[in-house]
């Protein structure tokens, strides 16, 4: 079960030593989580889906859960009661999951830009992006959100 790094500011080569035997053992890899990387912290730091990715490339199985794979959505919201994926925000700071996955779900996605995408927006986390520096990296990662927000605080 890949649910990301442990190890603070690591780097995927750090963990060959145990993906690899597990991919010559052609043990499956069930990825909880497949975003590519994570701020933690306010440092960028790798994910599971990045350990995902290497563990791929050296021939290894992965089964993918969670966003950007539509069916988490399908799996939680008839629990929570809800029949209408419309009525639904999600909230996300990934373009490549948060928002692939809402959208894909025909659920609508509020991208936080002070998240995974602030530096390649020129900006500091909780800052107000350049609207066409925004379109800009939307059109690039070929996903454009519904509604952008500098930050999200629960």
């Amino acid at each position: 079960l890949n649910t990301g790094a442990h190890l603070a500011q690591s780097e995927v080569a750090d963990y060959d030593p145990v993906l690899e035997p597990a991919a010559r053992r052609r043990l499956p890899m069930v990825c909880a989580n497949p975003d590519l990387e994570v701020i933690r912290g306010g440092l960028r730091e790798i994910c599971a889906g990045m350990l995902a990715l290497r563990y791929e490339e050296l021939g290894g199985t992965v089964r993918y859960h969670g966003k950007p794979h539509e069916s988490v959505y399908r799996r939680v919201l008839p629990e929570l009661g809800i029949a209408d994926p419309g009525r639904v925000l999600a909230v996300g700071d990934s373009l490549r999951t948060d928002i692939a996955g809402a959208h894909r779900a025909g659920i609508q996605a509020l991208l936080v830009t002070g998240g995974i995408h602030a530096e390649e927006l020129g900006i500091a986390a909780g800052g107000h992006p350049d609207p066409a520096q925004l379109a800009k990296i939307c059109a690039r990662a070929g996903e454009r959100p519904d509604m952008a927000a500098p930050a999200f605080v629960w």
